[in-house]
């Protein structure tokens, strides 16, 4: 059986995504990166970090505030777009197999960026993912504070999203810190 390791992140849609994210920030979230919409080239997506140990949220919004095909299209604005579980890159390598045991369905594993991804949907059909990085941080490094640095990485690469590159060199760099101090 699959076993999670905890909410990875629910994707929230929104109409505005500056003014999302400061009223986030009003409740002590902090941005640690915006990029392209993988799934929808008109939208963006923002990942905030919760404070609570590897918790975040993300927010989904139009390129430019109010013109947006998925905040317009269902589930719609103020949805939750998807739920996403973390699980170990070791069990996303076993997923068929898991899931074939657990007598569940889902899609086959989808690489996006940094992360390994199954679409799985809920009796009542709310959209699961079962999310793994491509490349596992130590468990004593906290997530938040490597994708902030693979951010910044990317951004001074140019790159539109972050990959496993910017992750590993992110983990490198952070350790590297940590083992300073």
């Amino acid at each position: 059986m699959v076993q999670t390791l905890g909410i990875n992140y629910p994707a929230i849609i929104v109409k505005d995504i500056e003014e999302s994210i400061q009223f986030y920030e009003k409740l002590g979230l902090r941005p640690l990166y915006i990029e392209p919409n993988r799934d929808d080239p008109e939208s963006i997506v923002a990942m905030l970090y919760t404070g609570g140990g590897d918790s975040f949220i993300q927010l989904v919004g139009p390129r430019e505030s109010n013109v947006v095909n998925i905040a317009a299209a269902s589930p719609g604005v103020g949805s939750m777009q998807y739920l996403s579980f973390n699980i170990s890159l070791d069990q996303m390598n076993n997923m068929w197999d898991e899931m074939s045991r657990a007598g569940v369905q889902g899609s086959e594993q989808i690489t996006r960026g940094y992360e390994r991804i199954v679409f799985l949907e809920d009796p009542n059909g709310v959209l699961i993912t079962l999310t793994a990085w491509g490349v596992e941080p130590p468990s004593s490094v906290p997530r938040a504070l490597i994708l902030q640095r693979a951010a910044s990485i990317r951004e001074t690469e140019g790159a539109a999203y972050i990959e496993d590159q910017h992750v590993r060199s992110a983990i490198e760099s952070v350790v590297m810190d940590l083992e300073k101090e």
